[in-house]
């Protein structure tokens, strides 16, 4: 896939304002993928920790992020999947396990300068929230 290049430009810019909030966060732009490695998860999970994916949409910033993505053998501690799950999908050639995690329309407003408003980090910062729900 061939990224345009106001995109590739947006993630370069970005980068740097995700990796001063989650140093261990990275932009892959050419499969258009930000994860998070060794993410600690609470009590609950199968794992204590876990990579962290979040697809890139190819229309970023106008179009949100959407969903979390985790190791795909991550359950609840029960051994059942979690709720308002994808199942395993493949993203960036690996599988994840994706979960529902979705920004408001409304909250969602992107600005020229990545700081002024909704960026990845902010996304991320979001969806990482969403391993607090262990059910």
């Amino acid at each position: 896939m061939t990224i345009p290049a106001d995109l590739w430009q947006r993630l370069a810019r970005e980068e740097a304002l995700l990796r001063r909030a989650f140093p261990t966060a990275r932009i892959d732009a050419e499969a258009l993928v930000l994860t998070l490695v060794d993410h600690r998860l609470p009590p609950g999970w199968s794992h204590g920790r876990t990579e962290v994916l979040i697809p890139i949409p190819v229309n970023y910033p106008a179009g949100q992020p959407d969903n979390v993505c985790a190791r795909p053998d991550l359950t609840l501690t029960s051994g059942a999947l979690p709720g308002s799950n994808q199942g395993v999908r493949i993203h960036a050639g690996r599988p994840w396990l994706q979960l529902s995690y979705h920004v408001n329309a409304a909250d969602w407003r992107p600005r020229l300068e990545p700081e002024a408003g909704s960026n990845l980090a902010d996304y991320l910062a979001g969806a990482l929230t969403r391993f607090e729900e262990v059910s």
